[in-house]
């Protein structure tokens, strides 16, 4: 029987010790903040919650009390801050809190496979190498690309629409569309209207009032567009053409390989279970198997595209894309053939997701408030449509900015490792060796730094455009916005991102407007990248000026 005690013990000790590792946060780690429950990380694996509702559900509270919290990600414990005056430590001291990304953080996964050493995750003189190498393409592009891709994009989006009679808006924003059908006339279609309006319940006005109201008859296009793939493709050929310098297709007809590729690995690495336990990857689970080898023959793909494109007929030598530079570098030996390929992939990959993201988020919420959409649209048509006219657009700017603000794209980053022994304050004693990360979420919904945060006010950033423009400067500087980083590691891709989705949506308000579709349920994505999940919207062609 002994042998039986000695098998329970060792069973209690390896539990014990999986308690220890997995449970419970370092016995070095700050004691003076709190702990955000083990399994919260992993919940939208098992649960319909998205990333709202556990930020409101479990983090809310604590972050807001305490500015920083212990949190159980990526395969370890990390500490997640949210108040501005850490996240601006955080960015003077980056030598201290130094980049690790997942090539180092993970460097076995599948998502490190996925991007390697980069610009983004790297750290020190290579870092200065890339960033160095890479600054040009990324702050100088030519914005006719935009103005083109936009324009394909709203064609891509007519021909999703279907033919249909349509009634016109001219009544009160009460008055709704019914879908006709057969040969009535226009005043059988106002009347129809009006009799439903007479005895729909206050669910069925709201789900009417989404869809427009129309009362004269006119041939417009109409329907409801699911809006992810289409965002997608408008993202990566800007992108790909503005840094890049490669047309791969995408506003085209039918799928490129390149597109059909990027969706496959995107469905595989964003999976809240292996980002939270990176070491599954490491096992012979079939599907990380296959995510591994599709990351592969992604990562082939673009460089033989690029090898085709730039590298054979010497085409980089002529020109000042992001991926030129990279190339003269690896030709010159100042970064290695692997380290081109990261950086080609993290441009293609954070330079179309993170704009795929806010087009999205404002999609929706251009939808979610008609009454911003039409003020906005006037704004576009009172403008001469020059790239100068649209930069100073104060309302679009205004209300991209408070999008960002309630969205951003990247709601949480965990990519800094401590390199010594320091103190957030007196307070938040930090150990060597810890991975540090922030909540950008968090610090947009913070009640101690923005006044009524939950709510949509794209009119608290100002009026003017210099004052609304001095504003985000200013909330930059003292980290109270924070989605494009900060001090020597802000975002190079700002600007640029910036731009392409302004003109994007002059194009867009210019030829359309839209309303949430009644049958879309409103959800963000519940981990990682941060926007509407699966957004589908319900659009009218606008009657050409």
């Amino acid at each position: 029987m002994l042998w039986i005690a000695n098998i329970l013990l060792g069973m209690l000790f390896v539990l014990l010790a999986v308690y220890y590792i997995y449970f419970t946060p370092p016995w070095n780690f700050p004691s003076t903040i709190p702990t955000i429950p083990f399994y919260v990380s992993f919940l939208p694996f098992f649960t319909k919650c998205d990333q709202e509702k556990i930020y409101s559900t479990y983090l809310q509270k604590p972050m807001e009390k305490h500015g920083a919290v212990k949190i159980y990600f990526g395969g370890r414990w990390n500490i997640l801050l949210s108040h501005p005056k850490y996240l601006a430590t955080i960015f003077k001291k980056e030598q201290t809190y130094a980049k690790s990304g997942n090539h180092l953080k993970v460097s076995k996964s599948v998502i490190a496979a996925y991007t390697g050493e980069n610009v983004i995750s790297a750290h020190g003189k290579i870092w200065r190498v890339f960033r160095n190498t890479m600054t040009l393409g990324l702050t100088q592009y030519d914005e006719k690309i935009f103005f083109t891709n936009a324009t394909l994009f709203s064609d891509m989006i007519k021909s999703k629409l279907t033919e249909k009679e349509m009634l016109k808006p001219s009544m009160d924003s009460t008055l709704t569309l019914i879908a006709s059908t057969g040969q009535e006339t226009a005043v059988q279609k106002k009347q129809k209207c009006m009799d439903f309006q007479k005895t729909a319940n206050d669910d069925s006005s709201k789900t009417l009032d989404m869809l427009g109201c129309n009362a004269e008859q006119t041939n417009c296009k109409s329907g409801t567009v699911a809006m992810t793939d289409p965002i997608q493709r408008l993202a990566l050929a800007n992108i790909s053409e503005a840094a890049l310098g490669l047309d791969f297709g995408t506003l085209g007809n039918g799928d490129p390989e390149l597109h059909l590729q990027l969706k496959l690995v995107k469905s595989q690495i964003f999976q809240p279970l292996y980002l939270t336990f990176p070491f599954l990857d490491n096992l012979p689970i079939p599907s990380r198997v296959k995510a591994r080898k599709d990351v592969a023959k992604f990562r082939e793909t673009l460089l033989a595209k690029v090898t085709s494109s730039l590298m054979n007929n010497f085409e980089y030598e002529q020109t000042n894309f992001a991926s030129s530079s990279l190339i003269k570098a690896e030709r010159n030996q100042q970064i290695t053939k692997d380290q081109l390929v990261n950086n080609l992939v993290i441009i293609l990959v954070a330079g179309h997701e993170n704009p795929q993201l806010l087009l999205t988020s404002l999609f929706f919420l251009f939808g979610k408030h008609p009454c911003w959409q039409k003020k906005i649209r006037k704004e576009v048509q009172e403008s001469d449509k020059s790239f100068n006219s649209i930069e100073k657009l104060p309302l679009l700017t205004a209300f991209i900015y408070e999008t960002i603000r309630m969205y951003p794209p990247l709601s949480q980053i965990i990519n800094r490792c401590t390199v010594k022994k320091t103190a957030l304050d007196h307070n938040i004693v930090v150990p060597k060796g810890a991975y540090v990360g922030y909540n950008v979420y968090g610090t947009g919904r913070n009640g101690k730094v923005w006044e009524r945060p939950a709510v949509f006010d794209p009119y608290r950033w100002g009026h003017s455009i210099d004052e609304i423009t001095d504003n985000w400067r200013h909330c930059k500087q003292d980290c109270t916005m924070a989605a494009f980083h900060g001090g020597n590691r802000a975002c190079l891709g700002e600007k640029l991102a910036l731009a392409e989705v302004k003109i994007t949506f002059v194009e867009m308000l210019s030829k359309f407007e839209w309303r949430i579709s009644p049958n879309w349920r409103e959800r963000m994505t519940p981990a990682g990248p941060l926007c509407p999940a699966g957004l589908e919207l319900c659009f009218q062609t606008l009657d050409p000026l």
